[in-house]
Parts: structure tokens; sequence; C-alpha cells
């Protein structure tokens, strides 16, 4: 099964990396291997264009630099990806070298018996990252945003001193796309912003600080389970 996977994932960064249609792609691909939606939507999130990862890797950073900064965080981005991981759900490092979940529940997310243990563990390794200022930014469609956002200003009051903002908007790409300084989010249309000059992936180290995850790209993880 996973040599078939493997193949898959050939294919189609064959054909990703010669600007074939995205959707296309998937579609030829998925139908000759006879993937999984799973596999596909893996496939789809972790498997990007040489030319695009390049450009992506210039940008990321490490923890070791945001000392002094501001951070901007695509909540439900962090918030999904930690969840996923929590679930049991895959997580894997894409091609742009950023950890990505193959949940695919961003619009219809409802929170779980593991929210309030991905969010604690997101709040206080931030807390710990002598930050300048922090913005956390929510989706409104999701439901219960509000109550989110109340919880999380209550949180974050108490466990930083710093500025602070936790905005409710109709869609966090909005703030991101123009934030001034390190944004933390894996959704490409924010990633690729030529304003955006430092990515930090937050996902990944909260899970390698606080659960002892290693990243591992598409090609080896297991997707049985």
């Amino acid at each position: 099964m996973m040599s078939r996977f493997k193949s898959a994932i050939e294919d189609y960064r064959f054909l990703k990396n010669r600007e074939y249609p995205n959707k296309a792609s998937l579609k030829l691909v998925g139908d000759r291997y006879r993937l999984t939606a799973l596999e596909r939507n893996c496939l789809f999130r972790g498997i990007i264009a040489d030319s695009i990862c390049q450009k992506r890797k210039e940008k990321l950073i490490g923890p070791e630099s945001l000392a002094g900064c501001a951070l901007g965080v695509d909540w439900y981005n962090v918030l999904i990806t930690v969840e996923s991981y929590l679930k049991g759900y895959p997580v894997f490092l894409s091609d742009d070298g950023v950890l990505r979940d193959a949940a695919g529940v961003h619009g219809s997310y409802r929170t779980s018996k593991v929210t309030e243990q991905a969010r604690d563990a997101i709040l206080k390794r931030i807390a710990g990252l002598e930050l300048e200022r922090l913005g956390l930014y929510l989706d409104s469609p999701i439901s219960f945003s509000g109550k989110m956002a109340d919880d999380l200003r209550e949180q974050v009051f108490r466990l930083l001193s710093i500025p602070f903002d936790v905005e409710v908007m109709p869609s966090a790409d909005y703030p991101l796309k123009s934030f001034n300084g390190v944004v933390a989010s894996s959704d490409s249309a924010i990633m690729d912003r030529e304003s955006i000059q430092k990515i930090f992936d937050l996902s990944r180290f909260i899970l390698e600080h606080n659960f002892q995850f290693t990243a591992r790209t598409l090609s080896h993880i297991s997707l049985s389970g």
C-alpha cells in the first residue's frame, strides 16, 4: 500500500513541477492509484511545486529569531493541526518545509475533547517566546469563534505581559496578509504574499516541544488506521 502511495507522490509531484492544473492532476493520479479521499487530501496539501517551495523556505525562521518580534497567528490553522495530531490523524511535513494536517475540516471545525489541551499547549509555548507583541486572528464563519476569542483573551491576559490582540474576522487572511511582523500560518495564500517576509511554523514547534513529535514527509508517514 505504501509503495502505491509513494508512486502516487512521485507522479503528482512530476505534474505539479510542470504546472499541470491541480484538480486535473489530482484526479488523474488519484484515479490511477485508486487513492482514498484521505490520501488525495494529503497529496493536495503536501506536494508543492519546487519553484514555490524555494520561495517559502526562504521565509521560514526558527524560534530563536522571534525574540523582540511581533507574531501574528492564524489561530484555527494552527489549532486544527495540533488537534489533528492529538486525535491521531496524519500530520506531515509538506514539500515547502511546513507542517500540515490532512483533516480538511477548517470550514466545519467544531471544538472537541482535545481542544483545551491544544489551546493551552499553544499559548504556553507562545508565552515563552519573548515576543514584543502578539496577534491572534480567528475566522468568524467558524461556529462559536466569539466564545473561543473570549477564552483566548482571558488566557493570554493571564499568561503574557505584552500587548496583544485577539480578533474575530470574516477571514484571518485579511489582517495576516498585511501583518507587520512574523506570521504563523501554513495557508498558501498568506505564505505567498510578497509583503510577508518571515514565517514561523508554530504548529511544528508546539508538537515537537510538547509531544515528542518528529516531523516526517508524506513518503514516511503511515496513513493506516
